[in-house]
């Protein structure tokens, strides 16, 4: 074949293999092949690469001109207005560690396309060099293009730690509705919307609030925008809050396209509590309709609304979701959170749990004008409702004739809120504690009071549980954080925290069987029910037989309904594996970073989204996180030599990987003895 032909043949075979591995053995050959015909055939070849309608081609000739040197800039460099995202993104890769391109790079922040303008910004930005600031301060005072401008902004707002748009509010507006840029939001103004007022009571121009919208929908990147956080501030938030609501509701109606997913980032930022619920909803929804990006789109945005609630959401949507497109966005949205913060993904998700408005006597008063109502929490993590004369309510009553009508429906909608918003938090907060029992998370003794003690809700989570000071990885002393605010260990002697030592959740596999009975005695004598399953958690060790395997066989031959294996292994935190020819799969797997090992499961495989049919496990292997591609087969022989031996995984980790694979299997009546033999481990 010419070069053309086999450049069409390798799209093909690329867009009919499934299997991952496969797919990169295909690139990789090819890579070595026309490594030497750019070298022995190169005009030939770089007209291939460029025409032959392959994405992955010219990612490959991408790579393979930048290992070049100098040879081929001009040609990659030629790949800036490339039809392909996915090309752009890997061209921007391969520039960012092309320093010695500098003066090509500042050259293109001069070119005619917007697309060569772009890529430049960004990778000037990515290497933050101090002479570059005053070069992209020049550029932003020559564009134009709306797109192109706010990316200088943001970046150059970033860098200076500022937050605001360096031009005067009437440039804003002039330069968003400039060239007829008002007519992509025609399709918004069918319908009028409701008035907004500036702040100084003022009626804002409709052609100020299309600038405001435009300043979304003109970013090639959703995100905040310095020039709308101008323009917001001059408006009645409340008012603003209702437009971009209304604003949503009308994309909503139009089918939501994707063209116009800008108006998730408007609406979030400044859509308050009540775009919340709406995102939240959509979410769920939209990955059932096989609308995931839309659905992970939205998830990003939302984490950029400013109401507490909205971080929480992501936060359980990254720990607990079907879908692994939108779980996945909800995990990147928190870490470029807490990017932006400085500080890590726990500490992020330490700060977001809300107090939901409660004192440190976890209380909460709501004010009718003619009556009041405090509200309270309880231990068992449920909220109690009293009269002024302390009598026990069922629940808070609905306004009546006596009360201040404006004060009592401000109360009752605020409960309800309230009542909404700790469904959410508790829940959200059992599946972190889960998590951190399992992972062995531990805290600064600042940061545990900071959280358990400070925090009104965690402070009733605090005291259902017990903790342990924690040195060197070893557990040292056990207590319990008391409702009265005082510590006590087992004996029920008081206890003071010391200065040294992290704390953390004690696991029952961690105790002495009499020290174990006792705490347990202690929570039942004072009436305290646990959150979460801890003393009473069930605890699994190794046989003698499989500390000595690569294999954790217990569970081989169970067989069940790959529909509830999945829907439990999967609310659980495991991942399908790689997808192979006809959307098969035959993995499981699940990565806990905080201790650097990753479990894979086998079992005799099903399709993606389940076929309705009984399927049967086979065994699980443990491995060092990023020694081996994710879901792949781990009974190559390539691969076995990877695997831990079960002896050499902690105790706590293997208990609770067990603890969920039984409960994954739960619902097997059956184990298939010759697994073994369908497995390709006997013969």
């Amino acid at each position: 074949m010419d070069l053309m032909h086999q450049i069409v043949a390798i799209r093909l075979m690329l867009d009919t293999t499934y299997n991952d591995k496969w797919q990169e053995q295909i690139l990789q050959y090819t890579k070595d092949i026309f490594a030497h015909y750019l070298k022995n055939r190169r005009e030939e070849t770089l007209k291939a690469i460029r025409e032959g309608g392959c994405v992955q081609a010219r990612q490959m000739g991408l790579a393979l001109m930048a290992k070049a040197g100098d040879a081929f800039k001009a040609e990659a460099l030629s790949y800036t207005a490339d039809t392909s995202k996915a090309v752009r993104g890997t061209l921007f890769e391969l520039l960012c560690e092309k320093k010695e391109w500098h003066d090509d790079i500042v050259s293109l922040l001069a070119g005619k396309k917007a697309a060569e303008r772009e890529i430049a910004i960004r990778v000037l930005d990515h290497w933050k060099q101090p002479e570059d600031k005053e070069l992209l301060m020049a550029a932003l005072e020559k564009e134009k293009n709306g797109k192109i401008r706010a990316l200088l902004e943001t970046m150059l707002n970033e860098t200076s730690g500022g937050g605001e748009s360096q031009l005067s509010v009437q440039d804003i507006v002039k330069n968003y509705l400039s060239g007829g840029k008002k007519r992509t939001l025609a399709w918004a103004y069918e319908e009028a919307f409701s008035k907004v007022h500036k702040t100084d009571g003022t009626q804002a121009e409709e052609e100020f609030l299309q600038a405001l919208l435009l300043c979304y929908a003109s970013m090639g990147k959703g995100g905040v925008n310095p020039d709308a956080k101008t323009l917001a501030a001059l408006l009645n938030q409340e008012e603003l809050a209702l437009y971009v609501n209304e604003l949503f509701d009308k994309w909503m109606d139009s089918g939501a396209p994707a063209k116009r997913s800008w108006v998730l980032y408007a609406a979030s930022i400044h859509g308050g509590s009540d775009i919340v619920q709406k995102l939240h909803h959509q979410i769920q929804e939209w990955p059932a309709n096989s609308r995931g990006a839309i659905a992970s789109e939205a998830v990003k945005a939302l984490a950029l609304n400013p109401k507490p609630q909205a971080l929480l959401i992501v936060d359980g949507i990254a720990r607990k979701f079907k879908f692994k497109q939108v779980k996945g966005a909800a995990s990147d949205a928190l870490n470029f959170a807490a990017e932006q913060l400085g500080i890590t993904r726990d500490e992020l998700e330490d700060r977001i749990v809300p107090d939901l408005g409660f004192d440190d006597k976890m209380e909460r008063c709501f004010d009718y004008g003619s009556r009041k109502f405090t509200v309270t929490i309880t231990t068992a993590l449920e909220i109690e409702v009293y009269d002024e004369n302390g009598k026990k309510l069922k629940n808070i009553p609905s306004p009546g004739k006596r009360d201040d009508e404006v004060k009592a429906k401000a109360s009752y909608a605020e409960f309800k809120e309230m009542k909404k918003q700790m469904k959410t938090t508790v829940a959200s907060q059992k599946m972190r504690l889960e998590l951190a029992l399992s992972s062995k998370r531990s805290w600064e003794q600042k940061q545990w009071s900071r959280l358990f003690v400070e925090n009104p809700i965690m402070h009733q989570f605090a005291i259902g549980l017990i903790w342990g000071i924690y040195g060197d990885g070893e557990l040292k002393q056990t207590f319990r954080y008391m409702e009265d605010g005082s510590f006590n260990t087992v004996e029920e002697e008081e206890y003071e925290l010391p200065e040294q030592g992290k704390i953390g959740l004690v696991h029952p596999i961690e105790l002495p069987e009499q020290e174990l009975a006792a705490w347990r005695e202690q929570l039942e004598d004072y009436e305290i029910t646990q959150p979460i399953a801890q003393l009473e958690r069930q605890i699994y060790y190794r046989t003698q037989e499989e500390e000595e395997s690569k294999r954790l066989e217990r569970f081989g031959g169970k067989v069940l309904s790959d529909y509830a294996l999945m829907g439990k292994l999967t609310a659980l935190g495991w991942y399908r594996g790689s997808v192979q020819d006809a959307g098969g799969f035959d993995t499981f797997y699940r990565e806990d970073t905080s201790i650097g090992i990753g479990a894979e499961l086998h079992f005799s495989g099903t399709y993606v989204g389940g076929m309705g049919e009984d399927v049967t496990v086979y065994d699980v292997r443990f491995y060092q996180v990023g020694t081996i591609a994710r879901g792949s087969y781990m009974y190559e022989e390539a691969e076995l030599s990877k695997a831990y031996f079960l002896k050499e995984l902690p105790e706590r980790y293997f208990s609770e990987i067990v603890l969920q694979l039984t409960q994954a299997t739960a619902s097997s009546e059956e184990t298939d003895e010759g697994w073994k033999k369908s497995a390709g481990i006997e013969k």
